[in-house]
């Protein structure tokens, strides 16, 4: 019996996934436009996913997480979104949290 119950958690935990780094609340409060500096950023959250420069020179990272539940249920996405000045210093950011498809 404990063999099925080893057995069936095994299978359950195979079918999760997540990519990235969850993404804090608490540190996101704390990006201060016209302060926070994109070393700062990297020490809070990681490298980004991905970096670009908009058509004004401005380097925009993306840091991003997504959490897939067993048999793809509970689909959880993060997504931190910033813009940073000349300086290097956060611009403008947006933060989505939350489940794709739930209002």
């Amino acid at each position: 019996m404990r063999a099925i119950a080893v057995a069936v958690l095994i299978t359950a935990l195979a079918g999760c996934a997540s990519r990235g780094t969850p993404i804090e609340q608490t540190d996101v409060r704390q990006i201060v436009q016209g302060q926070t500096t994109y070393d700062q950023m990297l020490e809070r959250f990681g490298n980004p996913l991905s970096q670009s420069f908009d058509s004004d020179g401005n380097l925009q990272a993306i840091w991003f997480y997504v959490y897939v539940g067993p048999f793809g249920t509970g689909m959880e996405q993060q997504n931190l979104t910033v813009l940073f000045d000349k300086d290097n210093k956060v611009k403008k950011y947006v933060m989505t949290d939350g489940q794709p498809g739930k209002r």
